[in-house]
Order: structure tokens, then C-alpha cells, then sequence
């Protein structure tokens, strides 16, 4: 792999472990610790900065999901602030397909509500504090991410035609440098609002009529009954043991689920020497993620994973380019721990950008089916299959594993391979980072990383698999943001794949 793909190197600390997807985040949520926050307050904060300075991953116009474990009661509680389709959302307004892209792709935005849940729960600072560093780089003007500028070169012009879009990531006719100031002011004025009113300064009063009245000059769903009615939730997460070790997902809609059904089918193959389980890990996620993505929808399915989930068909393939996301992981030494993604699904959502609020959104809708057989078929209110797989692992009980990634529904192929190599391999943190990884495309094309084992691909080959070798795809292989207990310390450690920044004391 490349210099500029390495992880950087493992920190170790006492106290916390913080990871973000940028190192503006990563010190946002380590002041509001230093300050005596909660990792709900880091959490928040790290969170709108991203919203800021990686909106085409995340933004105030897309969503959340996380865990949050608590050492002392030793329980660990999902908060689900994922979106739901707006109510002039019905399969026959399609037609043969929902949008990909464009004013009619939004789900009714979740993450503001799932901060205001959170810190109802949990937050120690006071609410308005936890917004002054995402406010004071809107308004000043952050530096224009490396990673916006390599995804604007990749973008389609399907969402450079969006309206908003240009105004928001060009300047003179051309587009945003690397390291150039990026002042944001319409998007700091809405950060004010909510850190002034709360949830209500984004699902009401101004930022509320503004994102309806572009949706009504646009085309788009959205109104303001649909802002008001979406909500964030907590509930149990879905835990599945496999010997030692127990791994805990988001319960659907979130995909993490397939996860542990990959999981479960690979238990009897952990002790395989390390080439032949990534062969295993290949094979049972070709035999099962496909089948199982739509049952993810099915309010009858019984999870974690049996024998009879997968016994059961279902009609065609996924589709689509993988997801861009956003993560962030806390922890600290009591083992408490807080993992969470945002995204607003492929990269820049939905191309469009309220120049009044400067909201980028989501184009969450067009993970819905219009296909009356599949459970994932899209109703008004209605949460889609989500690609957010936020996940913990315990070993013995205790703290082991908490991380995130991108990548859409490849988060759970990088989830099974990171955890495979840091607790099966007892591979350092950045090293098991830094292992050359496989993914699978949702066309079924199988792609293997510069350095991938040959002994894997050829046993691949050898039972009929296409392997496309040194792959470099920028989305398919994700950016892991971890943090390890270890020897009784925290290890930390952020992928470069993409942008990422850990922090340990």
C-alpha cells in the first residue's frame, strides 16, 4: 500500500481514546472531555464540526445512528436517528426507479435529533458550548478538506447539475483548493440556531421554513409536517456471541446485522490459518450479504442470524456505489465507549445545498426499493435499509473493540475483517489496520488491495471467483476508526485510507 494509506501510528493512553474523520473533530471532542463533558458531549461537538468540514460525507442534512456503553451498569444502549421518507413519498410517484440524486433523493434529516436525544440522556456541558467550535469554523472559514477536493475530481455530473451545488464547492468558476479558506456563514448562522433553541432551531422557526421553500422551488418532498415528524430513538442493540467473543450492532434498520450473520458462519473457520479464513470470509459474504440485505427490512425476521434468515430467498441483487460516511469512536479508561456514524449516504447526498442554510442533502431515499416483493419498499414515514454499522466487541465480558467505518454496505465486510485481524491475529491496532483488505462490489465484482495474500486469490480462482488484484477503488474498502483495550491502556488508531485523525491521553 502507499505511504499516504498507512494508519497512523498507534497512540496509547489512560484516560481517553478519541477518533474522528478529521483532526478538527478529534480536538473538538477531546476539549469537551478535557472540560469534563461526557463522550456524549464529545460526541456532539466532533460531530458538528464534521458537518462543517466534511459535508460531503455528512452534513446538518443527513443522519446518525451509535452505541453508547455504559461501564457502570455495565449495559450498552442504540440511539437510531436515521431519516425517514418524506409523506409525498409513495413507490408510484417514481415511476421505474427513485432518483439518485437531486431534490427528490432526501429522507427527512435525523441527525440533529439524534444529538438533542443524546444529551438529553447524557450530556454534562451545556448544549449551546458544544457548537462554539463547528460555529467559529463556519464563520471563520476551515480549510478546504484534501478529501472534499479528491471526491469533487471523482464527482458525477449528474450532482455538479444540482441546484446549490457549485455556489457551495466552487469559487471564481473552478473548484475549491485544498488548504484554501472556506468560509460558510449560511451554514454558521444555522448552527446558531440550534445551539441557541436546541433540536427546534433546526426542525422549526427559520432553518425549518428555508429548507422547505427550497424543496418547493426545486421539486423536492420535503415540509415542514415531515420535519416535525421524524425522530431519534434508543433501543436494545443486537449482540451475538461467537465463543470469547461477543459482537453488538445496531438492531435493523441498520445493516449491522449482516455483520454478525457473516460472523456466526465464519466461527467454525477462526482457527484457519490467516489466508484460508480470508478465503472463508470471502466466500460466506458471496453465499449470504445479497440474500439477506432485504431482510434487514422484514419486521418478522428473528436477529441475530439462524439457519432458516438465510434459507429464505430474495429477489435480485443490491445496487449502487457504496456510501460516504463520516465516524466517530470515544472511549475511556472505565471502559466506557461511544461509536457513531453520520452520512448522508453517497458522496455529496443528493448534490443539492440550500444556499440559505447552507444544508447539504442526504439522498437516503434511493436506498429504498419500488419493487412491491421486497420488504425494503418504500412508504411514506418509513425508515430505508440503512448502511450505518456502528459496532462494539467484548471479549470475556470486558471492553475489547470499539470502531466504525464507511463504506456502505461494505462497513460490515471491513467490520468482519478488522475484527478477524485485531482479536483472532492479535495483530497491533494500526497494523491490522494497515492489512491489505478485499470487498465485495454491489455488482459482485470481488476486489483485493495492492498486497492482498496470493495463496487467498488463488484459492479464489481456483473455485471460480473473478479477483480484480490491486485494486485501489477510493469508497469499497472504507477508513476504520478504532479504538483497542490493551494491556490497560487505549490504543487508538485512525486508517488513512481516507481522512482520519486519532488522539489518545
Amino acid at each position: 500500500m502507499t505511504e499516504a494509506a498507512r494508519p497512523r501510528a498507534s497512540l496509547y493512553g489512560r484516560r481517553h481514546g478519541v477518533v474522528t474523520g478529521h483532526h478538527l473533530a478529534t480536538r473538538a471532542a477531546g476539549t469537551q472531555l478535557e472540560r469534563g463533558g461526557s463522550l456524549v458531549d464529545g460526541m456532539i461537538a466532533a460531530s458538528a464540526v464534521l458537518t462543517v468540514v466534511l459535508p460531503h460525507a455528512t452534513s446538518l442534512g443527513g443522519c446518525g445512528m451509535l452505541l453508547l456503553h455504559d461501564a457502570a451498569s455495565g449495559t450498552t444502549r442504540a440511539l437510531n436517528g436515521s431519516g425517514i421518507a418524506p409523506g409525498r413519498a409513495t413507490p408510484a410517484l417514481f415511476g421505474h426507479a427513485i432518483d439518485a440524486r437531486g431534490p427528490r433523493s432526501w429522507v427527512v434529516p435525523g441527525l440533529v435529533r439524534l444529538w438533542a436525544q443524546a444529551h438529553r440522556a447524557h450530556g454534562r456541558r451545556p448544549w449551546r458550548s458544544l457548537f462554539e467550535d463547528a460555529i467559529e469554523l463556519a464563520a471563520d472559514g476551515a480549510a478546504f478538506s484534501s478529501e472534499i477536493a479528491r471526491n469533487l475530481e471523482l464527482v458525477a455530473p449528474q450532482v455538479r447539475a444540482q441546484p446549490g451545488f457549485d455556489s457551495a464547492f466552487q469559487a471564481e468558476g473552478a473548484d475549491r483548493r485544498p488548504g484554501t479558506p472556506w468560509p460558510q456563514r449560511a451554514l454558521a448562522a444555522t448552527l446558531e440556531h440550534i445551539a441557541l433553541q436546541g433540536e427546534e432551531g433546526f426542525y422549526a422557526g427559520p432553518v425549518a421554513r428555508a429548507l422547505c421553500a427550497f424543496a418547493a422551488e426545486t421539486g423536492g418532498l420535503l415540509q415542514q409536517e415531515d420535519l416535525r415528524r421524524v425522530a431519534a430513538d434508543w433501543s436494545e442493540p443486537v449482540r451475538q456471541r461467537y465463543g470469547r467473543l461477543e459482537a453488538l450492532v445496531m438492531p435493523p434498520n441498520s445493516v449491522g446485522v449482516l455483520m454478525l450473520a457473516q460472523l456466526a458462519r465464519l466461527e467454525s473457520s477462526f482457527h484457519l490459518p490467516r489466508a484460508q479464513r480470508l478465503y472463508a470470509q470471502v466466500m460466506n459474504a458471496r453465499a449470504c450479504l445479497s440474500r439477506l440485505h432485504d431482510r434487514v427490512a422484514d419486521d418478522q425476521a428473528d436477529w441475530p442470524w439462524r439457519d432458516d434468515v438465510l434459507a429464505t430467498p430474495v429477489p435480485g441483487p443490491m445496487r449502487g456505489e457504496p456510501g460516504d460516511t463520516a465516524g466517530i469512536v470515544l472511549a475511556d479508561r472505565q471502559g466506557n465507549g461511544l461509536v457513531m456514524l453520520q452520512s448522508v449516504f453517497q458522496p455529496f447526498g443528493s448534490g443539492c445545498v440550500d444556499p440559505a442554510t447552507g444544508i447539504l442533502m442526504n439522498n437516503r431515499l434511493s436506498e429504498f426499493s419500488i419493487d412491491p416483493a421486497r420488504h425494503n419498499l418504500l412508504a411514506p414515514g418509513k425508515r430505508p435499509v440503512h448502511t450505518l454499522n456502528p459496532y462494539m466487541v467484548f471479549q470475556d465480558g470486558r471492553p475489547a473493540l470499539y470502531a466504525v467505518s464507511p463504506g456502505g454496505v461494505s462497513q460490515t465486510t471491513t467490520g468482519v475483517q478488522c475484527i478477524s485481524n485485531v482479536l483472532l491475529d492479535g495483530i497491533s491496532l494500526p497494523q491490522a489496520l494497515d492489512l491489505p483488505r478485499w470487498s465485495i462490489g454491489r455488482d459482485g465484482q470481488l476486489m483485493c488491495e495492492p498486497g492482498f495474500p496470493r495463496e487467498t486469490v488463488c484459492l479464489l480462482r481456483d473455485a471460480g471467483v473473478q479477483v480484480v488484484e490491486d485494486s485501489l477503488h477510493p469508497f469499497y474498502f472504507g477508513s476504520i476508526k478504532a479504538v483497542r483495550y490493551h494491556d490497560g491502556a487505549l490504543e487508538a488508531a485512525a486508517d488513512l485510507r481516507r481522512q482520519a485523525y486519532a488522539e489518545a491521553w
